[in-house]
């Protein structure tokens, strides 16, 4: 089963599961990885999501011990991932399943990995949320240079305060598409919450901030 704990500064979630739910994410995911034609990159962004599962059950990040008095609960794992990865790497996982025979072991995790979102993005979000999921389900891995554009959009995330980014993410998510930025009144914001290429454009080639998570 897998849980999730909120990272600092609406920065995204800390993924927690057993040794066999973490265990069944990689699989699913170098599977999808290998076999979708979504996937252009074999060795990039989405790929990592199988790298953090498989470090979280090997014990190389959080480790969670069980509540006190609750010890049936046994040992869980987790690893943090921020809002701008992991909510792109879900979408790919999801839409590459159209591509791909598939059994239900990978909508299992699919499944469970999209409803441990959902309760994070309302935890974490509260009136903001219908904005930040409506554009997370607005995600299309299968535009090229999908995972490209994380790069610069990750960067200017972790530049972000608390505050801006519980105002800017659906923003910043609607500017994966690859017609961002072209024509007036594309998408739906006010001047005052909209992330510009002018912004994103900032980050090029320069490394991610600390997110302060």
């Amino acid at each position: 089963m897998l849980s999730h704990q909120l990272l600092r500064n609406h920065a995204g979630i800390v993924l927690i599961g057993d040794y066999g739910t973490l265990r069944l994410l990689n699989e699913v995911v170098r599977d999808v990885n290998e076999r979708s034609p979504l996937v252009r990159d074999k060795e990039g962004a989405f790929l990592v999501l199988a790298h953090d599962a498989r470090k979280a059950y090997e014990q190389q990040r959080e480790i969670i011990q069980p509540p006190e008095h609750f010890e049936e609960i046994g040992v869980r794992y987790g690893v943090a991932i921020l809002w701008p990865v992991l909510l792109p790497q879900q979408r790919m996982l999801r839409e590459s399943l159209a591509w791909i025979d598939h059994g239900k072991k990978h909508q299992a995790i699919t499944y469970a990995l999209e409803a441990v979102i959902e309760e994070a993005l309302r935890e974490d979000f509260g009136s903001r949320e219908p904005a930040v999921t409506e554009a997370w389900q607005r995600l299309d891995p299968a535009h090229l240079g999908f995972f490209e554009r994380l790069h610069t959009r990750g960067a200017l995330f972790c530049s972000w305060t608390k505050s801006q980014r519980r105002q800017l993410l659906p923003s910043l998510l609607w500017s994966f598409h690859p017609l961002f930025g072209v024509g007036a009144g594309a998408y739906p914001f006010g001047p005052n919450e909209q992330v510009t290429p002018e912004d994103l454009a900032a980050w090029e080639g320069y490394e991610w901030p600390d997110p302060k998570l």
